[in-house]
């Protein structure tokens, strides 16, 4: 019966509930349990077939269907359903059946289906208990086992039938199929009981057999009825006589099932046509026929049925009746094994005794498994004979490769039953084919059947079942079919294997052949000879594994066609990726051939490639195919780019990695801002493909370390190659123009590097200068010049002889043609597949961070940006600017953040190795040379890196790095590790910037760090300098602030709260803004995503932020731009970006596009101040721009040198320790720990340097408008110089500067700080290159540089550090410039003649003698307790007096300038007149002295910083009293009472104070009134001593009294002339220069 339900009805399934509610009244009581029960017998993915209003329909129609059908009659219908008429409509056509229930219904069905050709796409079979009254109407379903009788619904949905016949064709094919199944099962136990009476009845029948035979074949009868056969016909026949002969007729009225009521249509048959006729009389065999019909099950199973028909004979043992079944065997009878088989086991027991083998051994074992797998129809038709030919022919077989065929034909002649064997490694679906093939036409094949057997033997089974044509009797021979089987089988893979023995000999060729010539594919077979597979055979035998590939271009004939094969392990190589690949490499593809091999769990694939050269093949395919083929798979493998250049390959018969060098020097210049594409490059060297050589030529010339001594062997070999691409490449034209061209270049082949790069530059200037087009002449010449600029490479460095995957190139940058300014001293260029980076230096000993950019075509000009900033901000520390960046080419398309991170630490990792590759070393204070590296420059062992953008945590790796390479610096190489110091664990950086902010407010009049102030923001707490800078202050009322993830507003914060809450989101991993306690968040404010479509804007923020009144919400762009102009107090930028420009200067010309929608003008600032925490806050023109309206700010490179200055101080002192720990004197682990200990002294260090450049600008600031012509005249002596130029520094023009002093304007702060560096820069060179390093007192500075433990215990390491010169060069130039501004040098040096190193030891005389270090220590110990702007106007009267002192020393010392000596004599005299001058001066002078000091004390100064500062306008020039009192041997107090008298009465200070009121227009103006100072000074001096010289008692005053007093006429003059120029309202340069000149002749009169 049918299977019972795959589900139960449940009255909580929507679907059926759904559908009944949709029936509404058609919902019968009828419907529920029809329609519940269908359902609970359709699956999910059935349901989703249709939609619920479909389903509801059908079921309606599916209810009328059943509702009434007459007893024993199926109801049928094929129809496609519409909706108006069936109540849903299906692309499918439709077959509903209702009937009784019995077997085989469905099966029988999808026969008929099948047999139409159609496909089933959805069976629904519900069997239900049903109640019918007697005219067939329904009363009542149930489901199955219910009250009622069973019936069966099938509802079939197949393809659509739109012809109306064919439909009708189908119904007529499905209702025969269910009465067969009808008339079967209705007869089904007569059949069976027919069988078993039979079986009875053979023990009294009369047969020719024996009693054993005959119990045999009862055996047999009873085992199949035994649910071993299924019955689907039986009738009886017997031997009559019928037109003169005997024939076999059907009996009436016996047939059963299937055949039932036909017997009248069966005509009656010649006994002579029948085979049992002549059946040998052997046995219980030969009374029963097994055999198969000639037509096909309608029920149960398709497939032909099997015939068993029982003989009865007469006494002589003569046929003369059959009972025929018709059936099928049941799949538990095929199941069976032989020996349990009656009539089959009679036979099996036959053959193995027949074979005379032992059932225990080998042979007979192998014999039992033949026979038990045999086709069970075989052993079921067959005769013993037949069966042990078969059994023992395939027994044969075992363990031998090769084919046999076993023919056997049926008793009746019906059919050919054929077993051809095969190896299984042979049988394909095409031997399969051709073998069907022959097989079906030498048996005059009608139809044919077959089955294949596949197991764990070496042999494959196809068991074929033909039916020759009627009429037809084949004649075949056994023999030559298994010849030609054979043939099939064996042909190609035959000659393969001979091909692959006689190449590599019986063993190796074998195991070749049946690994990999087995695995080949039919499709390979077909289009492949097999002498080219046993090459190709090779190829893939040598891979070694699935990262291994090989490959052959060649070419397949004698024609000019071309071939590229490709053999790996795992799937082929798309198309897609291999065209752009090959045309790249100069290849078009004509076609593809790929084919799969299967061996084991990896398939081999083999692509053949049918290809056309794209560019002029001139070369010989063997000369180029090596390099193509090795090409190729470093391009592939992606150790070399897919791109134009690849072309050179085979149009210039270039290697992979001599491409790589023209893409290299391609790349680089691409970053230089090229003018030409890299793809118009690429087009111009394959156009020119010669001198593309001959530039690669120039470079191995210039770079190979063999190129100089190859040896002869390789000097010929080198020669008789270029000589052979010369002459394959070179014009015929210029070859005639210049018949020497190829022999000179093969000639110089042999000479010195210089002749040879000499010749090979002769020859491209000839080849140039035919290059028609000016753009094509202006790259190829670039490519000429950069090689020329070239000064090292890595290119031939091959650790283990394997190229690296990178190539470095150091260049002289002054010589790579057409690069854009400012231009570094050395750069190096990186170049990978996978990375691009470059490294600037503006000197030899340089640092700074190296970033990772994401600007793939210009990371170059971001580099040269950010490194002009270094070079300034580097002015505080020892090295100059320099800087690097790096772009990841490759990043991981998934994006995953540490998959990301990992390929970008790689590329870093790369570039660091490149660097050092070509950097010279120090091994025991000698240098050592890079390895393979020609250099064309001097020694250049300093390189130093540190962290940026992308990089803060990777100094460890490039530390390591150095650590590999043994490179003398160590872990000096890259400051920031985890030994060393942790900037953002220190908030050095922050800190640093702080130090600036703190200073614009003390300009304020304010104190940051004890008033309350407003702040705006960039950035987030998790952020380094953002993090740490709003934990400087807890007075910060954070109003707003915004990174790339949220904006954050408090229009009213807590200074306090909001500080605690800032400082615990700073300690939490990667906090953002989100993590804020946004109950500590004031009324109206909150944290905003920028996924945020608008913000809303409350009244708070309105006002906090300064935005219009009405304006209720904002874009998050919009707002961040009002937050950028928001009017607080402070705008601090941690984060990274540039936001604030000039209203000059588009946002492309800013070169940041991230931020072109926020970006604001600095004119649109309306925060009092900034501080720019972040490098690049602010364009130069944004920040001028900005403080030209108000704003006070510095400049990034002056707000955040902190950390570069922390880095440098680790370096330095890493060197120091290293020495230590070279000598044995410090362990390592000792080193660290004290390198630890000094994190707070190397701050201390590092802050002062801050705190001293910010107050060095307000100095200058103080003096700007004053001093604006100096600040004028020192541009444009740097710019004559080439040391500034003031375009790309965005100084004033000479104009703006004229309009700026006609506004009574000066520089601004950013202006200032750029002139700060500047001066420091240029000054540092100066005294680098002179001796000031060399001098014994200044070796103060090199201790004062480190931190305070380190200064006496390795003072004697500090002699002998790298770095000495360069840190008292640097400690000099920063102690000179902070204090005394950017002009002082220059100025000094232009009115005394002396250089700046003169100029220095001047200075530090003047700064020991004045005491000055104590007094700026007390001014600056005033911090936050007087106003800031006082001590500015301290500052600048110590300023003054050091100017003044300076000049002096110039003026009155010899050329050596001996500090020590200096001090020595002016210091004690100094202290002693600052001591009693107040007992010295005059009463005017008193009068003078008793004001400013009481300034000072007004101004909060104490007491005693007031008296000095009150003292240092005074003295004039002390060092003309010290100076006088040494030579006199007089008390320095003694000299004073004099000078000052005399100054008294000869109105001197009136003089003075004339003097320094006289315009300055010009640097003459300041240049004459100096000179005039001076020469007052003088006078007055020497006059000082003609009073002493004269002699008298008394003080001071008394003295100088006694000498006017004179009758001498000069004198009265004088005075005479003095008393008229006071009476004058203009003193101007003639009258003062007269009245100085009077004093010089009095001088004279006087001497």
């Amino acid at each position: 019966m049918n299977a019972k339900p795959s589900a139960v009805a449940r009255a909580d399934d929507p679907l059926p509930q759904a559908i009944l509610a949709a029936l509404g009244t058609a919902a019968t009581p009828l419907a529920r349990p029809f329609v519940e029960h269908f359902f609970s017998r359709i699956g999910s993915e059935d349901r989703s077939a249709h939609a619920a209003d479909a389903w509801s329909g059908m079921m309606r129609g599916l209810l009328d269907f059943v509702r009434v059908r007459k007893a024993g009659t199926p109801n049928l219908r094929v129809f496609n359903p519409v909706q108006d008429a069936d109540g849903y409509e299906s692309a499918h056509t439709v077959i509903d059946i209702m009937t009784d229930d019995m077997p085989f219904l469905v099966d029988s069905v999808g026969i008929a289906v099948t047999q139409a050709g159609l496909n089933l796409h959805l069976v629904a079979h519900p069997v239900y208990s049903v109640e019918r009254d007697a005219g067939g109407n329904v009363l009542a379903f149930a489901a199955e086992g219910g009250k009622g009788k069973t019936e069966s619904l099938m509802h079939f949905e197949i393809d659509r039938i739109t012809d109306p016949a064919d439909r009708a064709r189908l119904e007529q094919s499905v209702r025969s199929a269910l009465d067969d199944v009808a008339q079967c099962y209705r007869d089904w136990p007569a059949m069976r009981e027919k069988m078993l009476g039979i079986a009875d009845a053979l023990a009294s029948s009369k047969l020719p057999v024996d009693a054993a035979g005959v119990a045999e074949a009862q055996e047999f009868l009873r085992w199949a009825a035994a649910d071993h056969f299924t019955f689907l016909g039986y009738r009886e026949y017997r031997v009559g006589q019928s037109g003169g002969e005997e024939v076999l007729q059907a009996v009436a009225g016996s047939g059963l099932g299937i055949l039932r009521g036909s017997e009248r249509s069966v005509a009656p048959r010649s006994l002579k046509s029948l085979a049992a006729r002549d059946l040998p009389q052997s046995g219980a065999i030969d009374a029963i026929i097994l055999t198969k019909t000639n037509a096909r099950s309608s029920v149960h199973r398709p497939g032909y049925m099997d015939y068993i028909g029982v003989i009865e004979f007469d006494a002589r043992g003569v046929p003369v009746a059959e009972r025929r079944f018709l059936g099928l065997f049941t799949s538990s009878a095929y199941a069976r094994r032989p020996w349990e088989i009656p009539l089959v086991r009679h036979k099996f027991e036959a053959v193995m005794n027949r074979s005379g083998l032992r059932r225990d051994s080998h042979s007979g074992k192998n014999l039992r498994h033949i026979l038990e797998t045999l086709p069970r129809d075989e052993l079921f038709q067959a005769s013993e004979d037949e069966l042990f030919a078969t059994a023992t022919g395939v027994l044969g077989l075992q363990g031998r490769a090769r084919a046999r065929l076993f023919v056997r034909r049926d008793k009746y002649g019906r059919f050919f039953s054929c077993m051809a064997f095969m190896p299984r490694d042979r049988f394909t679906a095409d031997v399969r084919e051709r073998i069907e093939a022959l097989l079906k036409d030498t048996f005059r094949g009608e139809r044919l059947d077959s089955t294949i057997s596949v197991g764990e033997s070496a042999l494959a089974r196809l068991h074929l079942i033909v039916r020759p044509k009627p009429g037809e009797k084949p004649q075949y021979d056994t023999v030559q079919l298994e010849d030609r089987i054979g043939q099939i089988v064996r042909n190609w893979r035959d000659t393969l294997r001979d091909e692959l023995v006689r190449k590599h000999g019986e063993e190796k060729g074998s195991k070749l052949a049946n690994r990999f010539g087995r695995a080949l594919p039919a499709g390979y077979i077909e289009e492949v000879s097999a002498e080219v597979a046993a090459t190709d055979v090779e190829s893939i035998a040598s891979l070694k594994d699935a990262d291994d590939l090989r490959l052959s271009l060649y070419r397949p004939g004698n024609d000019d066609s071309l071939r590229f094969k490709l053999f790996r392990y795992g799937a082929p190589i798309s198309l897609s990726d291999a065209l752009p690949l090959l045309e790249n490499m100069g290849l078009k593809i004509l076609s593809e051939h790929p084919y799969e091999m299967k061996l084991g769990d990896t398939p081999a694939v083999i692509q053949d490639f049918e290809v056309q050269s794209a560019v002029r093949l001139g070369f010989d395919l063997e000369q180029v195919r090596d390099s193509f083929q090795s090409s190729f798979e470093r391009i592939w493998r992606g150790q070399a780019e897919s791109d134009g250049f690849n072309k050179l390959i085979l149009g210039a018969n270039m290697g992979w990695r001599q491409v790589a060098v023209l893409r290299g020097i391609c790349k680089y210049i691409v970053q230089t801002n090229a003018t030409f594409s890299q793809s118009y490059m690429e087009e111009t060297l394959n156009r020119y493909p010669l001198i593309a050589g001959l530039l690669v030529e120039l470079f191995e010339a210039k770079f190979d370390p063999q190129r100089e001594d190859p040896g002869k062997t390789v000097l010929e070999g080198a020669r008789k190659r270029l000589r052979k691409e010369l002459e394959i490449l070179l014009p015929a034209e210029v070859a005639a123009a210049h018949p020497g061209f190829v022999d000179d270049l093969v000639n110089a082949r042999g000479q010195d590097r210089d002749a040879q790069m000499q010749a090979i530059v002769a020859a491209l200037r000839i080849l140039l200068d035919r290059v028609a087009s000016l753009d094509e002449d202006r790259i190829l010449r670039g490519f000429l010049g950069v090689i020329g600029a070239m000064l090292r490479t890595s290119y031939f460095q091959t650790p283990g002889g394997k190229a690296r995957e990178y190539i470095s190139f150091k260049f002289d940058s002054s010589k790579v043609p057409d690069l854009p300014k400012p231009k570094p001293y050395r750069e190096i260029f990186v170049y990978a597949p996978r990375v691009e980076a470059v490294h600037l230096r503006f000197g030899p000993v340089a640092r700074g961070g190296l970033r990772w950019s994401d600007r793939r075509e210009d990371f170059r000009t971001e580099v040269l940006g950010l490194v002009k900033a270094q070079m300034v901000k580097n002015t505080v520390i020892v090295p100059v600017g320099s800087k690097g960046g790096f772009f990841v080419k490759r990043p991981p398309a998934s994006g995953d953040r540490d998959a990301v991170l990992a390929e970008g630490i790689a590329c870093y990792r790369l570039f660091m190795n490149g660097m050092l590759d070509i950097t010279d070393n120090l091994v025991d204070g000698k240098v050592v040379h890079p390895h393979n590296c020609v250099r064309h420059d001097g020694d250049d062992p300093y390189l130093v890196v540190a962290a940026d953008k992308g990089t803060a945590t990777f100094s460890d790796i490039a530390n390591a790095i150095s650590a590999e390479h043994g490179f003398w610096l160590g872990d000096a190489f890259a400051s920031g590790g985890s030994v060393g110091y942790d900037h953002k664990g220190m908030g050095i950086t922050a800190r640093g910037g702080w130090e600036s902010v703190k200073r614009h407010f003390r300009a304020l009049g304010r104190d940051c760090q004890s008033e309350d102030f407003t702040c705006v923001g960039i950035g987030d707490m998790s952020g380094d300098v953002f993090g740490n800078g709003m934990l400087l202050s807890r007075h910060t009322r954070l109003v707003a602030a915004f990174d790339h993830r949220h904006i954050f507003l408090d229009p009213n914060p807590d200074a306090e709260k909001s500080f605690v809450e800032r400082e615990r989101m700073f300690k939490l991993p990667r906090s953002s803004w989100a993590d804020y306690d946004a109950r500590l968040i004031s009324a109206g404010g909150g944290i905003y995503p920028l996924s945020a479509k608008s913000i809303p804007i409350s009244a708070p923020v309105r006002e906090a932020l300064g935005i219009d009144a009405g304006v209720e919400s904002l874009s998050p762009n919009d707002l961040k731009r009002a937050i950028l102009k928001a009017p607080v107090d402070l705008l601090w930028n941690g984060g990274i970006g540039t936001y604030v420009k000039s209203e000059a200067e588009t946002n492309a010309d800013v070169g940041d596009r991230a931020n072109n929608s926020i970006r604001i003008n600095g004119r649109d600032l309306r925060c009092k101040l900034v501080g720019e925490g972040g490098n690049l806050g602010c364009t130069q023109r944004g920040r001028i721009e900005a403080a030209l309206n108000g704003v006070l700010l510095n400049t990034d490179f002056i707000d955040n040198s902190a950390g570069v200055d922390t880095s440098d101080h680790e370096v330095n002192i890493k060197i120091l320790l290293g020495d230590a720990v070279q000598r044995g004197e410090l362990t390592y682990d000792t080193r660290n720990a004290e390198i630890a200990a000094m994190t707070d002294e190397v701050a201390r260090l590092v802050l002062l340097d801050n705190y001293r450049q910010n107050q060095a600008i307000s100095l200058m600031e103080r003096m700007s408008v004053a001093r604006i012509g100096a600040k004028q005249h020192f541009i444009r002596t740097l710019e004559n110089q080439g040391l500034l130029d003031r375009q790309i520094e965005y100084l004033p023009t000479d104009a703006e500067f004229a309009e700026r002093k006609a506004r009574g304007l000066g520089l601004t702060r950013p202006e200032l700080a750029i002139l700060l560096s500047y001066s420091k820069i240029v000054l540092f060179q100066q005294l680098l290159e002179s001796d000031v390093p060399e001098d014994a007192y200044l070796s103060k500075e090199l201790r004062r540089y480190f931190p305070t433990p380190l200064q006496e215990k390795y003072a004697p390491h500090m002699e002998h550090h790298r770095l000495k010169r360069e840190i008292i060069a640097t400690a000099v130039t920063n102690s000179m410039v902070n204090r005394m501004g950017a002009t002082f040098v220059l100025r000094m040096g232009e009115d005394t003649g002396k250089t700046p190193a003169q100029v220095a030891r001047a200075y530090n005389i003047a700064r020991e003698v004045f005491d000055a270090r104590a007094l700026w220590a007390g001014i600056e110990a005033l911090d936050g307790k007087v106003n800031g702007n006082a001590q500015i106007d301290a500052l600048l009267v110590i300023w003054n007096a050091l100017r003044g002192s300076t000049r002096w020393v110039l003026n009155h010392s010899d050329a050596t300038l001996d500090i020590a000596a200096a001090v020595d004599r002016y210091h004690q005299g100094m202290r002693d007149l600052r001591g009693h001058l107040v007992e010295a001066i005059t009463p005017r002078e008193r009068q003078r002295y008793d004001a400013d000091k009481q300034r000072w004390l007004d101004a909060g100064f104490p007491d005693g910083l007031a008296a000095d500062l009150a003292v240092l306008p005074t003295p004039g020039s002390g060092l003309d009293i010290i100076h006088v009192a040494a030579e006199h041997k007089l008390q320095v107090e003694r000299v004073a009472e004099v000078y000052f008298a005399l100054g008294e009465a000869l109105h001197l200070s009136w003089l003075m104070d004339r003097i320094e009121s006289l315009p300055v227009e010009s640097r003459w103006h300041a240049h004459a009134r100096g000179s005039l100072r001076d020469e007052l000074y003088s006078q007055h001096r020497a006059l000082t001593v003609q009073v002493i010289e004269h002699g008298g008692n008394g003080n001071g005053a008394e003295l100088v009294e006694a000498w006017l007093n004179r009758d001498d006429p000069a004198l009265k003059f004088t005075l005479g002339m003095f008393a008229d120029m006071r009476s004058q309202l203009v003193a101007d340069y003639p009258i003062v220069s007269v009245a100085v000149r009077r004093l010089a002749q009095l001088v004279q009169a006087g001497g």
